[in-house]
């Protein structure tokens, strides 16, 4: 009788103990999910919820996975012979071949071919990740543009004459959104900034008393927002290339210390940078 008594016990026990059994995946992002193991195969790994067995069974990408350690304690490592996985500091990416890339959250760049409702010039920017995965980044271009077409009409000698070069210097602080996270070899963001820019404005004036016309230059100060779209691309972990385009209008358009009224707003080129 004591016999079958602990015969039952043994049976029990090993019945409540492989009913709490399980396998765990160990991702290379650092997750850990408890499951039942189906099926592993050259690329894919197939497995069950083990909170809910009788559910649909899940796919994994193989290059996703670190390791698996089965209920009996054995252990599939599928991390020998790969290059070290990124350590947690650094943020998850969308795809297996973006996930050996390791993306930092500063970048500077500039912009060899930069305009600006003014003209053409240059650019520098510096742009930095706020949150973990940098759908969020504060952004800080700085450009100078020169009026390279500026002419005007002289009254005087009936001919068109080249006017001055009207240099305007930008200074544009905002914020970059990206939908799907920056870290990643393509990415769109779409954002914000207020513009600040001071410079020359040069005009004619025609005065009809002498029959003349006033070349002036003078002071130019703008005050105004922009929203701000671009193209976002990282080949390398470090090199960077952006294509901008940014549209808006003024707050303030001072010529001279007078208000001029509203005035139209556009910046935008070529970005080549480095991600550090």
């Amino acid at each position: 009788m004591q016999f079958k008594a602990l015969l039952l016990s043994g049976i029990a026990i090993a019945l409540f103990s492989s009913s709490f059994a399980q396998d765990k995946i160990y991702k290379r992002n650092g997750d850990v999910v408890e499951a039942k193991i189906k099926s592993v195969g050259t690329k894919t790994v197939t497995y069950l919820r083990f909170d809910n067995q009788s559910g649909p069974e899940y796919t994994i990408v193989k290059a996703e996975v670190e390791k698996i350690v089965y209920q009996n304690g054995s252990e599939d490592d599928f991390d020998r012979g790969r290059s070290p996985r990124p350590s947690r500091n650094h943020d998850e990416v969308s795809t297996p071949s973006e996930a050996r890339l390791n993306y930092k959250s500063n970048v500077l760049a500039i912009s060899p071919m930069q305009f600006s409702e003014n003209g053409l010039g240059i650019g520098l920017s510096y742009e930095k990740a706020i949150d973990k995965k940098g759908i969020i980044a504060f952004y800080l271009p700085a450009a100078f543009t020169l009026n390279l077409n500026s002419s005007y009409y002289d009254y005087t000698t009936g001919t068109n004459v080249n006017g001055h070069q009207d240099a305007m210097y930008y200074l544009m602080p905002g914020v970059k959104i990206y939908p799907t996270g920056s870290y990643g070899i393509v990415r769109y963001a779409v954002g914000p900034s207020i513009v600040v820019a001071d410079g020359q404005k040069s005009s004619s004036v025609y005065d009809p008393y002498y029959g003349s016309s006033n070349y002036q230059t003078q002071s130019h100060f703008m005050l105004g927002i922009m929203v701000n779209n671009s193209l976002n691309i990282n080949p390398t972990p470090h090199v960077y290339l952006g294509l901008e385009l940014g549209l808006g209008f003024t707050y303030m358009n001072q010529v001279g210390g007078l208000n001029q009224g509203t005035a139209f707003l556009a910046q935008g080129g070529f970005r080549i940078g480095y991600r550090f």
